[in-house]
Order: C-alpha cells, then sequence, then structure tokens
C-alpha cells in the first residue's frame, strides 16, 4: 500500500520551495506528497501493449454456450 501525506498550508511557507504564480489567489493550497517510485517499481506497472490483442476472441456465442454449460454440470 502507498502512503501519502496530506496537508493544508498556507502559500507564503511554499514560495522558497515551489514556483508559485503573483497571480495566485489561494493563500492556503492542499499539499498530497506521495513517495517516488523506484525504478524496479516502475518496471512491475500495468503496461497495455503487453495484452494487445488478447480481446480479440472468434465465436463468441459458441464459447459463452459452452462455459453456461459448464456451469450447470
Amino acid at each position: 500500500m502507498m502512503q501519502a501525506i496530506r496537508q493544508i498550508v498556507e502559500t507564503k511557507k511554499l514560495k522558497d520551495l515551489i514556483d508559485i504564480p503573483d497571480d495566485f489567489s489561494s493563500e492556503t493550497v492542499e499539499i498530497i506528497v506521495f513517495p517516488m517510485l523506484s525504478a524496479d517499481t516502475e518496471k512491475n506497472q500495468l503496461n497495455p501493449e503487453q495484452f494487445f490483442g488478447v480481446s480479440h476472441i472468434e465465436h463468441v456465442d459458441q464459447l459463452l454456450v459452452a462455459m453456461r454449460d459448464e456451469w450447470e454440470h
């Protein structure tokens, strides 16, 4: 489970940390901090290209009938 820190802070406290435009209208902001993912963690992320073509199933009606028959027996 990924941990996160959520905090409401005054924007003036953040000016030394991040760029806040002068026309930013809010005096308080919500900050959410997540740990940075390591290279190993990023490797394990879902890659949709690995599943290209998986959903191409022929004779769907026949497969559904066969599955229903399995449930009944």
